[in-house]
């Protein structure tokens, strides 16, 4: 009984909490903290997420994932929409010569709390797991008007 009660505390104060921040974050630049290679001493390349707002190629309500080295492949991306509580994993293609990885997801319009992990070759062909790189992004269901 009292271990219910903790649990719905915790589960109402996280949620109290996001709809408290998710307004100030919309507008701020995305939080990123990159993932770590470990086992490939060449290292990766960095990992980028765009919007619609970022990127023309990227439809409204998804966020395009790409690790920024030609050669490279695999890994994993898990996301949660703290906005509709939508989640998903996708995958990342393995290596392919003069391509950068990347994956595309359907996440829907709000704020998007994404990690990137897993098994990935580099461009020099080392085999390193990734640990968790995580990003926040706000994915708008239009893209915002250029300013001029």
């Amino acid at each position: 009984m009292k271990t219910r009660t903790v649990r719905g505390l915790t589960i109402l104060a996280a949620t109290g909490a996001a709809a408290l921040t998710a307004p100030a974050l919309s507008g701020a630049v995305p939080i990123d903290v990159q993932p770590i290679p470990i086992g490939c001493p060449a290292g990766i390349g960095p990992v980028d997420t765009e919007t619609v707002v970022d990127e023309e190629d990227v439809a409204t309500d998804e966020i395009e994932y790409e690790i920024e080295q030609d050669g490279s492949g695999g890994g994993q991306v898990a996301w949660l929409n703290m906005s509709t509580l939508q989640q998903g994993t996708d995958a990342f293609p393995g290596p392919v010569d003069d391509e950068e990885p990347a994956v595309v997801v359907e996440t829907g319009e709000g704020l998007v709390v994404s990690a990137v992990w897993g098994t990935h070759e580099n461009a020099d062909g080392e085999s390193c797991f990734l640990l968790p790189g995580f990003d926040l992004s706000d994915v708008p269901a239009t893209p915002r008007p250029a300013t001029e």
